[in-house]
């Protein structure tokens, strides 16, 4: 008996000093100059010194206008820039501008009428394109209170719908 409780004591010893040693011998420790690559993302992640602002784009899976957040140019908030970075953001080649400008407290969008959203368009999709301009435009540039469509070639008159000169589409 007197064996086995030597034998017993001995395991457990063991067994002790392997569990309580495990993590100072084994483990190595973290250094703070590793460097992982990671992929270079497309946008800048919005980081809360970057000025941002919303402008909205067409999520296609749900057929809905959808708010992003752009890094912005601190020296621009013109009818002329946010119409740019709403284009920029609905990344559809096939919509084109051909002016936007404002006009008082009104900003007037020119599309090339032989492009989208008055050409080659649904109503539905021609519908939130209108919406992405008009309330990124509106939520965005100061002192702009209404806005209007048109072509270069003048009126609104697309495959799905028509606008008087100088309708006003969508106000604050």
């Amino acid at each position: 008996m007197r064996k086995l409780t030597g034998l017993l004591c001995i395991v457990l010893l063991l067994f002790a000093l392997t569990a309580c040693g495990s993590d100072s011998v084994d483990t190595p420790e973290p250094t703070t100059n590793q460097t992982t690559e990671q992929e270079p993302s497309e946008e800048p992640i919005p980081s809360p010194n970057m000025e941002t602002i919303t402008v909205f784009t067409i999520d296609p899976a749900n057929m809905a206008i959808m708010p992003s957040q752009v890094k912005k140019n601190e020296a621009d908030d013109s009818v002329e820039y946010i119409t740019e970075l709403v284009l920029q953001n609905l990344e559809d080649d096939e919509i084109r501008i051909a002016s936007a400008i404002s006009d008082g407290d009104r900003a007037i969008i020119a599309f090339d009428s032989e492009s989208k959203p008055v050409k080659g368009c649904d109503e539905e999709m021609e519908d939130l394109i209108l919406e992405c301009f008009a309330n990124s435009i509106l939520d965005n540039v100061e002192g702009i209170h209404s806005i209007s469509f048109c072509t270069e070639k003048g009126p609104y008159i697309s495959e799905n719908k028509e606008m008087a000169a100088d309708e006003i589409y969508a106000s604050r």
